[in-house]
């Protein structure tokens, strides 16, 4: 089990103001895998990967704007930051800490 498998309360710093997700990661070796679920709905994990510090991952939602969001994520303990970055977009804020 990687430091960053389990459930978390993720609250995201976007440009149209913060944004909360409850998320569960899951990695397999070094892939991570996972759903998020925010104001638009579940979002799946994909492109992940586990191997050290910072895990990251690909996100797609569907809204308000389709995109893809390029996201690392460093965990200490129960703890969680790190950034989603969207195009051309500055990179957005995350913090979270683990419910699960």
């Amino acid at each position: 089990m990687a430091a960053i498998d389990g459930s978390w309360a993720l609250e995201v710093a976007t440009l149209a103001g913060s944004m909360h997700f409850d998320a569960t990661l899951t990695t397999t070796g070094t892939v991570l895998t996972g759903t998020a679920i925010g104001p638009t709905g579940p979002i799946a994990i994909r492109g992940g990967r586990a191997s050290g510090a910072p895990a990251e991952s690909t996100l797609a939602p569907a809204g308000p704007l389709p995109m893809s969001l390029a996201v690392m994520l460093h965990v200490v303990g129960d703890r969680l930051t790190g950034t989603a970055q969207a195009g051309p977009y500055p990179p957005s804020t995350i913090v979270g800490t683990r419910t699960g």
